[in-house]
């Protein structure tokens, strides 16, 4: 066991944007109409202000188009000011300022052609319900969204190809834009004297560059894991048959991509946003909160910690956390002891009940905790003679705290391994339990991925992403129960209430599960209007009586009201907002989370401007 001061403590605090003044603050209000003088509801209107705390502030017209923002930290004659609704444009604007008061009055006319406006989600195509189409969603969205940019400018380059031969061409073409030339490949021959040599050379091409890439991190990409390109590890997971990427489920996914994805992305039409996409959950309470970092790193994951006035994240290719103050926009760092670029790979962190942050550092298979309130950190080595892991999800209760049951131990999902492990909060002592999956899976390839314990401690699930739920009994130390899910359904990040009901996202299906967590029976399945959204996990809100989807393929944070069973969303601030966690502030019942798509690349804003960034905390302040 390391205990030692955090490195960070003495740093001094990076200042995120200028510090507003007291007195600083602007109103903007207004109406937006049609052409004829009808209001238009559920305009998304997003105002950003120079050096303002936060970067941006976000509302939404109501019924009779009417919008009020107040935006503290802002400078009324310093504003950029953005209208959007997916089936909308602005025709025309008014806009009028006195002192720190802005009105405007925005002309919108309806459009047919939305294919600038639609979120990832809407461009594969196909049967939702069919397996192709889950597994294409959950495999193929699983580090970024499956419509984003880059991916369909990838498929653009398809388009003078037959549907047969455009699973080979997308891989070769991708590799090029993504690695440089093949080797074998002269620098400067043109890329369209390539001539592919055949569908299973260009499908094991794109199955070995998919492997490889998914084991890399940063800018410059370094492996994560604690993988050597020398080590057996590293070449294992090279390999079809211990590797995220297997045969059987290319030969699902390659040829579905080849027939329903696009190759021409300049019209959509025929789509209602209220249709598609349900309805809207905003009112004239409701805003979003973007806070822009510093750093331009990995910033993947949030948390708030118990008497702790901060917000804190982690930075996954920096080795560290960091506490922002929502009210200056300044960040502390608290770096981790003895790390460095890619040496802890801090991923996934939940708080406890008494303001510490436990982190799982995935790269040195190590556990840490940060003690909020004395900046020390605690780390937990791995088990002895440990060479591989991945030490991924915390199991936490209702409130998304990690707390230790009665015998003084918490537990954690080891995704690499298959195993759920033990640990003794005091002494570090970890015990590990692997789990049963599918005939046919491998431990790596099952992805023993989200869990949540019961709240008589005595039970604590876990969700395969390739697999299985299931139930592991603390007190036996066996697994109890199996719940099957078909491959491509994908379970992921659990919730639990407090009764021991569990609720699974099932990313593939974009559907919610709810499970009697004593007879592990299925009490009702919802699936999200989105059909295509990918919930990365769920949150319980106790007060609304909800659940909170964070979706990752939509661009919205969906919610379902438990007692109604209705699904409601909120539109996020700008597009490729790929959402893996939501956290609940139970002081506010603010949402917080990021934006965390990978490949992490070159991020500077100032460059590559905000969209797809992934060094942005968002607020969510519902409005009820």
């Amino acid at each position: 066991m390391i205990k030692r001061l955090a490195l960070g403590l003495s740093c001094a605090s990076l200042l995120l944007v200028a510090v507003p003044l007291a007195s600083q603050a602007a109103t903007v209000t207004g109406r937006a109409v049609d052409g004829s003088g009808n209001a238009v509801p559920y305009v998304r209107i997003r105002v950003t202000g120079k050096n303002a705390v936060p970067y941006s502030r976000t509302v939404f017209t109501n019924a009779e188009g009417n919008f009020t923002l107040d935006y503290p930290g802002a400078k009324a004659d310093g504003l950029a000011i953005d209208a959007f609704r997916i089936g909308w444009k602005e025709a025309s604007r008014s806009q009028q300022r006195k002192k720190d008061e802005v009105t405007v009055q925005l002309t919108l006319g309806r459009i047919a052609n939305v294919a600038s406006q639609v979120p990832a989600s809407a461009w594969l195509g196909g049967d939702p319900s069919s397996q192709g189409y889950q597994m294409a969603t959950l495999q193929c969205s699983n580090c970024h969204q499956l419509g984003a940019y880059r991916v369909r400018k990838f498929s653009e380059k398809m388009a003078d190809q037959p549907i047969g031969d455009r699973a080979e061409h997308w891989v070769h073409r991708a590799a090029e834009d993504l690695t440089g030339p093949r080797r074998g490949k002269q620098e400067n021959e043109p890329p369209s004297t390539y001539e592919p040599s055949g569908r299973v050379a260009g499908w094991e091409a794109m199955v070995q560059y998919m492997r490889l890439v998914t084991m890399q991190l940063g800018e410059p990409p370094h492996l994560r894991w604690g993988l050597k390109e020398d080590g057996p590890f590293f070449q294992a997971l090279l390999q079809p048959d211990t590797s995220l990427f297997s045969k059987p489920d290319m030969a699902i996914i390659v040829p579905y991509l080849a027939r329903h994805y696009p190759v021409v992305f300049d019209t959509y039409t025929n789509y209602d946003d209220l249709e598609r996409l349900g309805t809207f959950a905003t009112n004239d309470a409701t805003r979003i909160d973007e806070f822009v970092l510093p750093t331009y790193g990995w910033t993947r994951e949030v948390t708030i910690a118990p008497g702790s006035d901060k917000v804190w994240f982690v930075e996954t290719d920096k080795d560290r956390l960091g506490a922002l103050d929502p009210a200056t926009g300044r960040v502390q760092w608290y770096p981790i002891p003895e790390g460095g670029k890619g040496k802890h790979g801090p991923h996934t962190m939940n708080s406890d009940s008494k303001g510490g942050i436990w982190a799982a550092l995935e790269d040195s298979f190590h556990l840490g905790r940060l003690d909020t309130k004395t900046g020390q950190w605690k780390l937990c080595p791995p088990p002895a003679g440990k060479v591989f892991g991945v030490t991924h999800d915390f199991a936490f209760n209702s409130d998304r705290h990690v707390d230790a049951d009665d015998k003084g131990k918490i537990y954690i999902t080891d995704m690499g391994m298959n195993e759920l492990w033990a640990v003794e909060v005091d002494t570090c002592k970890i015990t590990t339990h692997k789990q049963p999956m599918p005939v046919g899976e491998s431990d790596f390839h099952s992805l023993l991925y989200g869990a949540a314990g019961d709240p008589k401690r005595n039970r604590v699930w876990w969700a395969q992403l390739y697999g299985n739920v299931g139930s592991f009994n603390t007190q036996t130390g066996l697994t109890e129960r199996i719940i099957p899910f078909r491959k491509g359904e994908g379970p992921r990040r659990l919730a639990i209430e407090d009764d021991g009901t569990l609720w699974v996202p099932l990313y593939g299906s974009s559907q919610i599960v709810k499970i009697n967590g004593e007879t592990g029976e299925e009490l009702g399945r919802w699936q999200i209007p989105d059909r295509g959204a990918a919930p990365y996990g769920l949150t319980l809100d106790k007060k609304r009586n909800a659940i909170w989807a964070a979706t990752s393929n939509s661009d919205r944070i969906y919610r379902f009201d438990i007692a109604t069973q209705r699904w409601r969303h909120y539109p996020m601030p700008r597009a490729e907002t790929y959402i893996r966690m939501l956290e609940l502030d139970p002081a506010t019942g603010d949402i917080w989370t990021t934006y965390s798509s990978l490949p992490v690349g070159k991020r500077d804003p100032k460059i590559y401007g905000f969209e797809g960034a992934n060094n942005i905390v968002v607020r969510l302040h519902p409005g009820d």
